[in-house]
C-alpha cells in the first residue's frame, strides 16, 4: 500500500470488515447468488464454485489493514453478533458518529438472507385532512377509523408463516399524537410512542391551511415554495431539523432485529423512507406517502432494499372539502378506486415523487 501518496495529505478512514465463521461466508455467497447479474441462469453450485474462486483470487492481491499510522475502524466478526471493532486513531465529530453508527448495526449482527421487514404507514385520514389542515392533533374521521380497523390483517398477510417457535417478533412505533396512536390501536402487538416520530412542526401555521397560510404570510408561503427542505415554519420546523431529530430513531431502526412498523405522519415518513431508499435531500420533501397505504421496505443481501406499496381499499370519500370548495367523487373516479390493486409497487427508479398508491382518486388530493 502506497501509504506516502495520501497519508497526512488526505482526510481518509479505512473501514475494513473481517468474517472468520464459514458458516456467514457460505450463506452470503449463496445469497449473493440470487442477485448478482454474474450468475443469471447459473446453476447454484456451479456459480457457487466460480465465486469462491473468486474469493482465492481477490486473497492474492488483498492488503489487510494493519498499519498503525492510518486511521481505520475494523470490524472483526461483527456479522455473527459475537465479534469486536479495532478502532484506531480515530477521532473528531463526523468520525466519531461513524464508530457510534457501526456500533449499534452492529451490536446485534448483521446476518445475510434475514428476513425482517419495515413497514411506513400514515395515519388513517384525520380530520384535519379533511379540512386541508396542517399540524394539530385531530381524531380520525370515520374512514381513518375504518383504515385502522383493516390494518392489522393486512399486516399479518404479509408476515412470514414461520419464524420461529415464540413466533414473529414485531414492534410498533408511533408518534405521541392521538391519530397514530388510534390508527395503531389495533395491532396486537408491543407498541412505543416516540415523541421524535411527531409530525413537522407548524409553528404560528399549526392548523392553518395553506390559503390561509398564503394570505395571513405571503413571504413564507412563497419561501416553502422555493426551498421546502430548508424553510422552517415560523417558531416551527424545516425538513432539515425533522431529519435531525430523526437520527435516533433511524439508528435504532438500524440496529432493530425485529420487524418494526411505523405509524407516522407524511413528513416523517418521507424523511424516513427518503433514507432507506437513499433519495436525494432535495427531493426528499415531496416524496408522494399516500394515506391508507402499507409501504415495505424488506434489506436485501445486496445491500439495496426491495420496497412495496400496499393500498388497502376503505370506502371512498363522497366529498373532501379543501380550498373551501367541495367537489363529489365522479362514477369513474369510483370505479378506478375499487380496481385499484392490493400489493402494487411503484415503477422502478425514483425520480423524487413516487405516485399514489391508494387513498384519493385522481382529482383529489391533500395538503403536503
Amino acid at each position: 500500500m502506497q501509504i506516502n501518496c495520501f497519508h497526512g495529505r488526505c482526510q481518509y478512514i479505512f473501514i475494513e470488515s473481517i468474517c472468520n465463521d464459514t458458516q456467514v461466508l457460505e450463506n452470503n455467497y449463496r445469497y449473493k447468488m440470487k442477485y448478482s447479474p454474474d450468475y443469471q441462469g447459473v446453476d447454484t453450485e456451479a456459480a457457487l464454485a466460480d465465486f469462491k474462486e473468486r474469493i482465492i483470487k481477490y486473497n492474492e492481491v488483498y492488503e489487510p489493514i494493519d498499519d498503525r499510522r492510518l486511521h481505520y475502524i475494523k470490524l472483526i466478526d461483527m456479522v455473527t453478533g459475537r465479534g469486536y471493532m479495532d478502532v484506531n486513531r480515530i477521532s473528531g465529530y463526523i468520525p466519531g458518529k461513524i464508530v457510534f453508527f457501526l456500533m449499534q448495526v452492529c451490536k446485534a449482527g448483521m446476518t445475510a438472507g434475514q428476513s425482517r421487514k419495515i413497514w411506513l404507514t400514515r395515519h388513517g385520514e384525520s380530520q384535519f385532512n379533511m379540512a386541508g389542515r396542517i399540524g394539530g392533533d385531530s381524531l380520525l374521521t370515520s374512514r381513518g377509523e375504518e383504515y385502522a380497523r383493516l390494518l392489522p390483517d393486512v399486516l399479518e398477510s404479509r408476515l412470514p408463516a414461520t419464524f420461529n417457535e415464540a413466533g414473529v417478533p414485531v414492534s410498533v412505533w408511533t408518534s405521541t399524537l392521538r391519530r397514530t396512536i388510534a390508527t395503531a390501536n389495533n395491532l396486537p402487538y408491543p407498541k412505543l410512542r416516540w415523541k421524535a416520530l411527531d409530525e413537522i412542526h407548524a409553528g404560528v401555521c399549526d392548523g392553518m391551511t395553506y390559503p390561509e397560510i398564503a394570505q395571513k404570510f405571503p413571504e413564507d408561503y412563497e419561501a416553502r415554495k422555493r426551498d421546502k427542505l430548508r424553510y422552517r415554519y415560523p417558531s416551527g420546523e424545516s425538513y432539515l431539523d425533522v431529519i435531525q431529530r430523526l437520527e435516533p430513531v433511524i439508528i435504532e431502526m438500524e440496529r432493530e432485529r425485529e420487524f418494526v412498523v411505523v405509524v407516522g405522519h407524511q413528513a416523517i415518513l418521507r424523511a424516513i423512507f427518503g433514507y432507506f431508499m437513499a433519495v436525494p435531500l432535495d427531493k426528499i420533501p415531496r416524496l408522494d406517502i399516500p394515506l391508507h397505504t402499507l409501504i415495505e421496505l424488506q434489506p436485501r443481501p445486496d445491500g439495496t432494499m426491495e420496497v412495496s406499496f400496499l393500498p388497502v381499499p376503505v370506502s371512498p370519500p363522497k366529498q373532501i372539502s379543501h380550498h373551501h370548495h367541495t367537489r363529489k367523487l365522479s362514477d369513474h373516479n369510483q370505479q378506478q378506486q375499487q380496481q385499484q390493486p392490493l400489493g402494487s409497487s411503484p415503477p422502478s427508479g425514483l425520480s423524487g415523487l413516487l405516485p399514489s398508491y391508494g387513498s384519493l382518486p385522481v382529482g383529489y388530493f391533500y395538503p403536503n
